[in-house]
C-alpha cells in the first residue's frame, strides 16, 4: 500500500509540474541564443536551421547549451541536400542514396560517425537522421536522395549502420518519418499525402525498418503527416492514436520519444490549425510536437496545449509518460566535443563520393581533349556548390566547359549548342532531386543531342534522369548529389582516375536494383 501511495504520489508530482512548454521543440530567427524564446516558453528543445548558423554556430551553440544544458538542440544533419551546419570546411558528405550505392555498411558508419562528429562540436545534441523511409515511389516530392534506396533490407542495413555511427560519435538519432514517406505524391509542406495499400505491403515496405529500429534501440522517432488509410482511416499518423500509441507504442514496443514533424506544415495547419493540432498529436501518443517555420505559431502551440493541461483534455498521467521519457533523453545528452580532424574528414567525404559514383551506360574513359562541359551550377537553397562545369579543367585535363542555369535559358541552350559543333563529344550535368527533371534540362540535352556528337549524362542528383533522355545518351554516370567532392569523383570516373563501382540502390528506366559496370 506504501509503495503503491508513494507512486501516486510521484505521479502526481510530475503531473502537476507539467506544463506546454515540456511538449515543445522551437525554432528561432537570427544567429543568436533566443533566450527570450526560452524562458518565455521553457520548451523541451530548440531546433537549427541554416540560417541560425550563418555567423558564429560553435560560439552561438555552445552559449545555448552553457545555460540550458538540459535543452535538446535538434538539427538536421542527413548528408546531402539536408545539412544545415554548412561552416566553411565543414565537410558536406554524400546523401543516404549514394551511401546505399556504395554498398559498404561499414563506410556508411564512418560517414555517420563523422556528421556525428560534426554536429556535436557544433554542440547540437540530436541529429534529426537517418532517413529510413522506403522510396519506392521515384516521383516522390520531398524524400527522394534522402532514403537509402528501394528496398527495405537495404534501408534497414545502411540505416541502421550511419545510427551507430551517430551513437558512436555521441549523438542521440532519430528515425523518420513515420510510418514511412517513401511512396508518396504529394509533399506534406504543401498538401496532405495519402498512402492508399494494403496493410501486408505497408508491414513489408514501410514499417520494416522502423521495427529494426526500435530493435536497435531508437531514442528519438519522427512522425509523418501522412493518412495511412490501413492503419487509420481518419487521421494522419501524426494525429493518429491507432498509429502512434496502438501501433508503435504497443504492438512495436517502442518507449523513446516520438517527434512530430513541423506542425506548421499545411497538411496539418490547413485543416485543424497548429495548436489545436499539438494538442491532437499528444492525445496521439506524441511527445514533443515541432514548432518550425512551417506557418505554426509558437504562441498558438503554448496556449492550445496550456488550454489542454489545465482543463484536463491532456491527462496528468499522459503528461507524466511524456516527462519520464523527455528525462531520459536528457539523461544520454554529451557536453559538445573536441573539434574533429577536418583533413580526415574530408578525405573520407572523397572516398565515399567515389565508392558511390555508378556507371550505368557509355564507354570509359573519356578524353579531357576535345570534350566540353556543359553542367548547371545548382541555386544555393541546399548549399552553394562549384558546378561539375567549373571543376571540368582541373580533373579532366583539356576539357572546356560552359555553366548553364539550372534551369536553362534559350540563350543558355543556343549558345552550348553553337559551341557544341566545335568539340569532339560533350558531357551535360543534368541535376534535380525531387520530383521530375525539369523540361528545359531535356531542351538543352535534346539541343547537344542534334549537333551529331556523343553526348555522355552526369546525373547530379536524381538517377532516374535518364528516363526522361530521349535518345538514350552516349554515357551515363550517376552521382546522387552535386557537392564538391561527387563533382569532383565524377570527373575523375570520367578521366579515367578510378573505375566507379556503385550499385544502384533504386530502379531507373531499364536498369533494376544494383545495377552498375564497375564492379
Amino acid at each position: 500500500m506504501k509503495r503503491r501511495l508513494l507512486a501516486l504520489l510521484a505521479l502526481f508530482s510530475l503531473a502537476f509540474a507539467a506544463h506546454p512548454g515540456q511538449f515543445m521543440i522551437l525554432s528561432f530567427r537570427g544567429a543568436e541564443p533566443p533566450t527570450q524564446l526560452i524562458e518565455r516558453y521553457r520548451p523541451a528543445g530548440v531546433i537549427l536551421f541554416p540560417s541560425n548558423l550563418a555567423e558564429d554556430p560553435v560560439g552561438m551553440v555552445r552559449e545555448l547549451r552553457r545555460r540550458y544544458p538540459d535543452l535538446l538542440v535538434l538539427i538536421d544533419q542527413e548528408g546531402g541536400p539536408f545539412f544545415s551546419y554548412r561552416a566553411p570546411g565543414v565537410p558536406r558528405f554524400p546523401a543516404a542514396m549514394a551511401l546505399a550505392a556504395a554498398g559498404d555498411p561499414e563506410l556508411t558508419r564512418a560517414v555517420g560517425r563523422a556528421i556525428g562528429q560534426e554536429v556535436a562540436y557544433l554542440g547540437a545534441n540530436v541529429d534529426l537522421a537517418p532517413v529510413l523511409d522506403v522510396n519506392v515511389n521515384p516521383k516522390n516530392p520531398i524524400i527522394g536522395l534522402r532514403s537509402f534506396g528501394a528496398d527495405p533490407e537495404g534501408v534497414i542495413r545502411h540505416g541502421l549502420a550511419f545510427a551507430r555511427g551517430l551513437e558512436e560519435a555521441g549523438v542521440l538519432w532519430t528515425a523518420k518519418h513515420f510510418p514511412g514517406h517513401g511512396d508518396t505524391q504529394t509533399d506534406s509542406h504543401t498538401g496532405l499525402p495519402i498512402v492508399d495499400k494494403p496493410l501486408e505491403a505497408i508491414e513489408r515496405v514501410e514499417l520494416a525498418p522502423f521495427r529494426a529500429a526500435v530493435r536497435a534501440g531508437v531514442p528519438v522517432i519522427m512522425t509523418a503527416h501522412i493518412l495511412y488509410p490501413a492503419l487509420d482511416p481518419d487521421a494522419p499518423a501524426t494525429l493518429s492514436r491507432k498509429i502512434l500509441t496502438g501501433l508503435l507504442r504497443e504492438k512495436m514496443g517502442y518507449d523513446g520519444l516520438i517527434v512530430t514533424d513541423d506542425m506548421g506544415m499545411r497538411a496539418i495547419s490547413d485543416r485543424w490549425g497548429a495548436g489545436e493540432a499539438a494538442v491532437r498529436a499528444v492525445l496521439a501518443g506524441a511527445d514533443l510536437v515541432l514548432v518550425g517555420r512551417g506557418g505554426g505559431t509558437a504562441e498558438a502551440v503554448y496556449a492550445a496545449l496550456n488550454e489542454a493541461l489545465t482543463s484536463g483534455r491532456i491527462a496528468p498521467e499522459r503528461a507524466a509518460a511524456s516527462e519520464r521519457r523527455l528525462q531520459a533523453a536528457r539523461a544520454r545528452l554529451r557536453p559538445p566535443a573536441p573539434e574533429p580532424d577536418w583533413k580526415a574528414l574530408a578525405a573520407l567525404n572523397l572516398k565515399a563520393a567515389r565508392a558511390g559514383v555508378t556507371w550505368l551506360a557509355g564507354e570509359l574513359p573519356i578524353p579531357g581533349a576535345g570534350t566540353l562541359v556543359v553542367a548547371p551550377r545548382v541555386r544555393a537553397t541546399w548549399g552553394a556548390e562549384p558546378s561539375l562545369a567549373e571543376l571540368a579543367p582541373k580533373y579532366l585535363p583539356g576539357a572546356h566547359y560552359q555553366v548553364v542555369g539550372e534551369v536553362p535559358s534559350g540563350s543558355d541552350i543556343t549558345a552550348a549548342a553553337t559551341r557544341a559543333k566545335k568539340f569532339d563529344r560533350i558531357v551535360l550535368g543534368t541535376y534535380h532531386w525531387l520530383g521530375r527533371l525539369p523540361e528545359e534540362q531535356v531542351w538543352l540535352y535534346q539541343a547537344l543531342v542534334r549537333t551529331g556528337k556523343p553526348v555522355y549524362v552526369v546525373a547530379l542528383g536524381n538517377p532516374d534522369d535518364y528516363t526522361y533522355l530521349d535518345p538514350a545518351p552516349a554515357g551515363y554516370l550517376v552521382t546522387y548529389g552535386y557537392r564538391a567532392a561527387q563533382v569532383r569523383a565524377a570527373l575523375e570516373a570520367l578521366s579515367g582516375s578510378f573505375v566507379p563501382g556503385g550499385k544502384l540502390p533504386v530502379p531507373v528506366g531499364p536498369f533494376p536494383i544494383g545495377s552498375g559496370i564497375g564492379r
